[in-house]
């Protein structure tokens, strides 16, 4: 199948504990973007040689390809690093990209790993940067003065980023970024998205929400179909907050489109979930947001079973 127009280049950075997240989103590209060539980029730490090469083998079945780069493991290990569940220092490899990727590599977008991609990236990577450094989408923030954000809707989410390289190179972004993280540890909720926010005030393009589709907009009460409806425009669906699709008590209604991805990728690393065990009261909880969801879905068959 032949290939349109330039490649679409794409950066992700993660490490051995989103191996499974990572073949499910280039999945998802390649399955999304069949006319386009894509060319991943990817900086990885914790991967055996073996990891390495059957994910690129994976790329390259699929039309693909991925080019590793190597940076030093220690690397944001001091960074501060709230603890969660889903936080590692990989966060911060981002800020390496512009650094590291070869020359004429001019615009890339970054992913981070717990996404899925529904379109066609060739719209988001065709975007005008109209000279500044990254595109972004809004985030839920409200203004933050310890950043600097003194306005509404001036907050970007950094988990989808489509970067001019030259500019970001040229405005010495990721250096300032690292400063703002080593000077200012007590001021990060959000720590490479708060860091970059601060450093780009009123210095990023704001993209269209369907280009970083986040939990907080996904409707609660919506039954399946009208959120198929929903659905229409995205681009990239972002499973942000806690609510991961991999969490046993994940609540996010849009979780089966990551399963029907993860479908294909190789048994293996097929895992479903990262944190489930049998103890009661988690398996209660589980049962409990299912049927929850099930009643929404299917208000009449749930009333009935009620009345048996």
């Amino acid at each position: 199948m032949s290939k349109s127009g330039s490649s679409i280049h794409i950066a992700i950075a993660f490490d051995e504990n989103y191996l499974t997240p990572v073949y499910t989103l280039l999945t998802s590209i390649v399955e999304n973007n069949k006319q386009e060539a894509i060319v991943i980029h990817a900086i990885v730490t914790g991967l055996t040689a073996e990891q390495r090469q059957e994910l690129q083998q994976y790329a390259v079945a699929r039309g693909s390809n991925v080019h590793y780069y190597d940076i030093e493991e220690s690397f944001a290990r001091d960074f501060v690093l709230p603890p969660t569940l889903w936080w590692t220092a990989s966060i911060y490899y981002r800020l390496m990209f512009p650094l590291v990727l070869p020359a004429e590599v001019q615009k890339f977008i970054y992913l981070d790993t717990d996404i899925i991609v529904l379109g066609k990236l060739r719209t988001l990577f065709a975007t005008d940067m109209k000279g500044l450094p990254v595109a972004a989408v809004r985030d839920f923030v409200d203004m933050r003065p310890e950043l600097n954000i003194h306005e509404p809707d001036s907050y970007f989410n950094s988990g989808v980023l489509l970067i001019d390289r030259a500019e970001w190179v040229r405005r010495d972004v990721t250096n300032k970024v690292i400063d703002f993280i080593r000077n200012n540890a007590e001021k990060l909720v959000y720590p490479d998205q708060d860091a970059l926010n601060a450093v780009l005030t009123s210095n990023w393009l704001k993209l269209d929400s369907r280009f970083n589709r986040m939990y907080m907009e996904i409707p609660k009460d919506q039954p399946r179909k009208q959120l198929q409806e929903f659905l229409q425009d995205t681009v990239i669906l972002h499973y942000t907050t806690q609510h991961k699709p991999w969490s046993m008590l994940g609540e996010n209604r849009l979780r089966d489109l990551y399963f029907k991805y993860l479908a294909q990728v190789p048994k293996k690393y097929r895992r479903r979930y990262d944190d489930f065990e049998w103890n009661r009261h988690k398996v209660r909880k589980m049962i409990e947001i299912r049927l929850g969801e099930l009643a929404i879905d299917y208000p009449a068959m749930i009333t009935r079973w009620l009345k048996k």
